[in-house]
């Protein structure tokens, strides 16, 4: 009977080693589907009015219609992006 316990331990130990594997697998594709996607900021901001790509962070005014792309704080003169709520110095809600 040694040798029939040896191969259903080594079956038994492939099979493991198999489904182990399988969800290793499973795990990185959920993973990479997570990480993998772009962050907001990292895509490319239009203009809150006409909705145009502004691919120049540095802009202040769409090149387009000439919104104004940027907000200051009232305290700070510190300037941000529009669409931010609040300034990250003093605390400030920027309008």
């Amino acid at each position: 009977m040694g040798f029939t316990d040896d191969f259903v331990n080594k079956v038994k130990n492939e099979a493991s080693w198999k489904l182990g594997q399988e969800a290793s697998n499973a795990v990185s594709k959920v993973a990479s589907k997570i990480f993998d996607k772009k962050a907001p900021e990292d895509k490319v901001p239009k203009c809150p009015k006409c909705k145009k790509e502004v691919t120049d962070p540095a802009l202040k005014f769409c090149p387009d219609c000439g919104t104004k792309l940027i907000v200051t704080c009232s305290k700070c003169n510190i300037d941000y992006k529009t669409g931010t709520k609040f300034c990250t110095q003093c605390g400030e809600a920027l309008k």
